[in-house]
């Protein structure tokens, strides 16, 4: 039987994507509720949303993929070193 490999790259690589793309579902959200409640300021026609919720989904979600598309690498050449033992 072969050795088993430590699964810690890729738990931390699942981890740190579920945890992007969450975190960047939510700030698309709040930002959406700010806009639509136009509690981001106090005058009516102007909503001046935070830098942050503006510009963290769209970083967010492209290292949450990047993450999955390096776990799925990951585990495609531990599989393989597993089978040719």
């Amino acid at each position: 039987m072969a050795k088993q490999a430590n699964p810690r790259i890729e738990n931390i690589l699942a981890y740190m994507a579920v945890g992007l793309i969450g975190t960047s579902i939510l700030a698309m959200l709040v930002a959406l509720v700010m806009a639509a409640t136009g509690s981001a300021t106090p005058t009516v026609g102007k909503t001046v949303l935070p830098p942050i919720l503006v510009f963290y989904p769209q970083f967010g979600l492209a290292a949450g993929a990047i993450c999955i598309i390096l776990l799925l690498v990951v585990g495609i050449r531990r599989r393989t070193r597993e089978n040719r033992k």
